[in-house]
């Protein structure tokens, strides 16, 4: 598929796909990629709802069935929302300052925020502590929920693992060796579990670094970092399936490592035109979830690296999940026939930028067979009977 600033779809892409969108306006959209029109945005929340504050930092499935989706707001607010019946469940505020991870353990909701306070939403009354300041990430693991990995900014914040039953660190991760008897600089913006033991971690500071929190080995085990100063990376997000791990940049798109050979990156994901600000994989590991800055939601095929399917949706999105639609997750919708595969690509202009005033005004207007009528209208009504007669006499 070529690069081209339209929405696109590859016909060969056939999955169905359902992706659900956070923005940095605070929007929540779900797009269904297998619809006759893949490209229609449906909007799960009320604009009139949203404020400044309402910029969504944090996303997660609460459960293996991916039917509930937790958000996380810059507001301090947290959403339960059901993806079948499109509502939300619970809203409540959590600690005082943005959410940056989420998570569900033993049917209470883990919240953590970037003072490094966390909160397990727990009855009668919620368990609080502090892992630290400069908190950029924090999540569960999928394998054992008792499990928590964090971290930020600067050498406090540097990998921790975490057993929420007793709220202690039962791992915390070692700087690489000092050069010239200088602390190397820290700054893990994401970090995600490969399994249950191992813990990785991306940064700004062009490094990716596999953790193993089982031996007395807490340096890293495996590590990526870029040695070409015409290819200086700074990595903005992660996600892990198997033994891969996949990576956003700010500047060059996305990659993919082997986490049992992190010297080199295995695969290059292309057409970004700014920093991938959120990236997922579904669960069968074959396709690629990603939202960019330019403001476009893009599907890559997992090993092949060939984009699929591109989306443009307005607003920056910040937050992307991917699921596959079923019974669980879906409603029954109106336009589920699968699409007509083609021999070329079928594209789709986009309607540029816009926001809700703008499409109430467009709604409105008129278009332009009915203003011909009626002017029409006006000037048949206008004309009198003497005029007409005397124009059929000539």
């Amino acid at each position: 598929m070529k690069f081209a600033s339209v929405n696109s779809k590859c016909p060969s892409y056939t999955e169905k796909h359902i992706i659900y969108v956070g923005t940095h306006t605070g929007s929540f959209k779900r797009i269904n990629l297998y619809e006759d029109n893949p490209y229609q945005q449906h909007n799960l929340q009320t604009i009139e709802s949203l404020s400044k504050t309402s910029k969504i930092t944090c996303m997660e499935f609460s459960n293996s069935d991916q039917t509930e989706i937790l958000i996380g707001r810059a507001n301090r607010c947290v959403k339960v929302f059901n993806c079948y019946e499109e509502d939300s469940l619970s809203n409540f505020e959590a600690g005082n300052d943005e959410v940056v991870g989420l998570g569900r353990s033993n049917d209470c909701i883990v919240v953590g925020c970037a003072n490094g306070k966390v909160r397990i939403i727990k009855y009668p009354s919620p368990i609080e502590f502090s892992t630290g300041e400069n908190l950029f990430r924090l999540r569960l693991c999928a394998e054992d929920e008792t499990r928590m990995v964090t971290g930020g900014k600067q050498l406090k914040q540097i990998i921790k693992l975490w057993d929420l039953e007793t709220q202690k660190v039962i791992f915390e991760a070692k700087n690489v060796r000092k050069v010239l008897e200088l602390e190397q600089q820290v700054w893990d913006n994401d970090v995600v579990f490969a399994n249950r033991n191992l813990i990785a971690s991306c940064s700004r500071h062009g490094y990716v670094r596999l953790y193993d929190a089982r031996g007395p080995q807490r340096r890293p085990v495996q590590d990526f970092t870029s040695s070409d100063p015409d290819d200086q990376l700074a990595f903005s997000c992660m996600t892990a399936h198997d033994n891969y791990l996949y990576v956003g940049t700010t500047t060059f798109g996305a990659r993919a490592f082997d986490i049992r050979k992190m010297k080199k990156h295995i695969h290059v994901y292309k057409g970004f035109t700014g920093t991938v600000t959120s990236i997922r994989v579904d669960k069968t590991g074959n396709h690629l979830f990603t939202g960019c800055l330019d403001r476009y939601v893009r599907v890559h095929h997992a090993h092949q690296t060939a984009l699929q399917y591109r989306c443009y949706v307005k607003s920056k999105p910040t937050q992307v999940l991917g699921t596959l639609c079923n019974e669980k997750n879906s409603k029954p919708s109106e336009n589920t026939n699968m699409m007509n595969i083609d021999d070329e690509i079928q594209i789709v202009e986009n309607d540029g930028d816009s926001d809700a005033e703008y499409d109430a005004i467009f709604s409105k207007m008129q278009t332009v067979k009915e203003s011909v009528s009626k002017a029409n209208k006006r000037k048949s009504t206008l004309e009198s009977p003497i005029i007409r007669s005397s124009k059929q006499k000539k």
